[in-house]
């Protein structure tokens, strides 16, 4: 190929002529009655190719772009949404546009026809091309009703001018090149017989399909739509402010920020009321998306958010990235709630197991010598990583204080039914300048540029390794009262 992608060695064949039927796996009934269609028409003075024996993942091969090269008309299936670039459905449009634009043969005619309910997809637009006519009003129909209405088939209808105009166009290629007309048989002659075939084998397909705007989608789904350029001038692991964030389906997605479910920029997104988790919002969105750039083969599952009032954590999941030809990008991205466990047992005991649960997982965190945030485990990382430490460490910060809401244990009156109140003095006291200094000092660290990222870390050093020294006895000691409280509420009554 050369650097339009096309095959230098094409050799077209210009007394065959040719249809190339290019469809998605999904409409492969429709394309076997339109190819059916096509092929009574057309009778032995073309040849009709469907490319359904393609599979995704199975390689373009030489043989489907030779079939390309001599191909004289496209055409697209499109009875929902055209392909995306990985699709086979995308990649043979691309490639036989390119073929047409080096095409400079008056002799050897070729089009694209687009063939579709509803309206032709965006990519081919401009093409003339065949409604199927076939609407969800038409589908509620019964198939008896339906072929009533088939009587409105006649030479002057779409489809049936569509194959009268190739059947003409076959002849003067066929002349054109010193072959003669191909006499045709009375089945081929009946045009508005063969359409009302096809619409009717078309129709019994669809009526068994999904009806895709009445499908119930209550998933939390938000839909990022922008491009390469855009993209590119974001710069490396951003994205561009005038991306679209789109919420999809019959949730409210947008909910989990606080935020009316309608489509909203990325940059209006980023500039929202303050919120303590809005930072966690954006780094998670943004690494997810930035990661599948990188590895088309892998995905980020590992980023988790908590909703704006801290009643729910959702991780996020990207679905699907797709990209077209012209450098437009969307990717899905899906928000699925983690699993609440349920409460079990006497109310106490549940209290203090889920207190003890909070303190021993602060301890591991972050008081330990081996703690994945401590203040060594800070100074150690290397350059390139420390955001990813502090993004990592803030998102753990905020699933503790979402655990802390969902047990209640936010509540000074809930903590002194389970520990002393001296005990509980000390250790609010000793938290309460970190509370705020810790999350500063992450918001630094991500938001720092490349000479100051060190002496952000140095800064977070310092903080950590105090905080490590005023709450290492502290939380040992509510850990030994709260376990002590335990040992006194038997299992069962004696």
């Amino acid at each position: 190929m050369d650097s339009t992608g096309v095959r230098p060695d094409a050799e077209p064949k210009p007394q065959r002529f040719v249809f190339f039927i290019s469809h998605a796996s999904e409409d492969n009934n429709i394309a076997i009655a339109v190819n059916n269609a096509l092929q009574t028409a057309a009778g032995p003075s073309a040849e009709v190719f469907m490319d359904e024996a393609l599979h995704f993942g199975t390689g373009f091969s030489d043989e489907i772009f030779k079939k390309l090269d001599e191909t004289n008309v496209l055409v697209v299936i499109h009875s929902t949404t055209l392909k995306p670039a990985f699709g086979y459905t995308g990649l043979e449009l691309g490639y036989f546009i390119r073929v047409m634009e080096r095409e400079t043969r008056p002799d050897f005619p070729r089009r694209i026809v687009p063939i579709y309910r509803g309206k032709p997809p965006d990519a081919i637009a401009g093409n003339e091309g065949v409604d199927l006519d076939i609407s969800r009003i038409t589908l509620n129909m019964t198939v008896e009703d339906y072929k009533t209405t088939l009587n409105k088939i006649d030479y002057n209808y779409s489809a049936v001018k569509f194959l009268r105009e190739f059947q003409e166009l076959i002849d003067s290629v066929r002349l054109k090149h010193g072959a003669p007309k191909i006499p045709r048989n009375d089945e081929q002659k009946d045009l508005p017989g063969i359409v009302v075939r096809m619409q009717l084998a078309i129709f019994n397909h669809l009526k068994n399909t999904p009806d895709a705007e009445s499908e119930l989608k209550p998933q939390l789904q938000i839909t990022i739509v922008t491009s390469d350029d855009a993209l590119a001038a974001a710069g490396e692991d951003q994205l561009p402010n005038d991306a679209l964030l789109k919420p999809m389906g019959t949730g409210t997605p947008m909910a989990i920020f606080g935020l009316p479910s309608v489509e909203t920029t990325w940059g209006a997104f980023k500039q929202q009321k303050p919120n303590r988790f809005r930072d966690s919002w954006i780094d998670a969105i943004t690494n997810v998306v930035t990661f599948s750039m990188k590895n088309q083969l892998r995905s980020d599952n590992t980023q988790v958010i908590v909703s704006y009032d801290a009643e729910s954590a959702y991780r996020v999941i990207l679905t699907a990235g797709d990209r077209t030809f012209n450098g437009d990008r969307k990717f899905n991205l899906y928000f699925v709630e983690c699993l609440r466990p349920g409460d079990f047992g006497d109310p106490k005991t549940t209290l203090l197991l889920k207190g003890l649960e909070l303190l021993c997982r602060f301890r591991s965190l972050f008081l330990e010598e081996r703690s994945e945030f401590s203040s060594v485990a800070c100074r150690v990382a290397k350059a390139d990583a420390i955001k990813e430490f502090a993004c990592g460490m803030e998102r753990q910060l905020n699933l503790l204080h979402r655990d802390a809401l969902q047990a209640k244990l936010d509540s000074p009156g809930v903590w002194l039914g389970l520990v002393e109140p001296d005990h509980l003095i000390r250790l609010s006291d000793g938290w309460r300048p970190f509370d705020s200094s810790i999350p500063d000092a992450l918001t630094n660290i991500r938001r720092s540029e490349p000479g100051t990222v060190e002496n952000c870390r140095q800064s977070l050093v310092t903080i950590l390794r105090e905080m490590e020294e005023t709450m290492r006895p502290l939380n040992a000691g509510v850990i030994a009262e709260m376990a002590d409280e335990l040992k006194k509420t038997p299992p069962s009554a004696n």
